[in-house]
């Protein structure tokens, strides 16, 4: 055995990309999968997390994503509906008119943002309120977050 000494082994592990100085943020989108809505991370370091999200999420599942069995009930080309949050806890999203009323599609969007909305205010995701307005206006619905289902405010989806 030769024995040549120390070597060096390259540079130390490390977690997402640095932007700045510190850590990335991280996108965290809900797609299905066999056992139900599976959360992704996505790196991410820019502003307006929410709508980032959204956007990210109407793209549907990168090819990594889709090896693992991931797939996405947003038809392709579907617009990104806009997120506004207005008050702690609480986010208003707006759906663009061709946007699917697939109730696993809007599970995807509620836990999308729920997240997205938690994480930006430092509470739990089951605790956020997801309004859903509708592109031809009325009463918004609202939905949160239980398990891996939606538990709707009203009844009227």
């Amino acid at each position: 055995m030769d024995d040549t000494g120390l070597t060096g082994a390259g540079v130390p592990a490390s977690g997402l990309p640095e932007t700045g100085g510190r850590p990335a943020a991280a996108l965290h989108l809900y797609f299905s999968s066999t056992v139900g809505l599976e959360r992704v991370s996505q790196p991410y370091g820019g502003p307006d997390v929410p709508q980032a999200a959204l956007v990210r999420l109407v793209q549907g599942p990168d090819p990594a994503e889709r090896v693992r069995g991931l797939l996405s009930f947003i038809p392709p080309g579907t617009p990104a509906p806009t997120a506004v949050t207005r008050d702690r806890g609480t986010a208003d999203v707006y759906l663009p008119p061709t946007w699917t009323t697939n109730r696993t599609a809007l599970g995807q969007l509620v836990r999308t943002v729920a997240d997205a909305e938690g994480r930006a205010g430092g509470i739990k995701t089951k605790d956020v309120r997801v309004r859903l307005h509708r592109p031809e206006g009325g009463e918004p619905v609202t939905e949160v977050c239980a398990g891996q289902g939606l538990v709707g405010r009203s009844t009227r989806w």
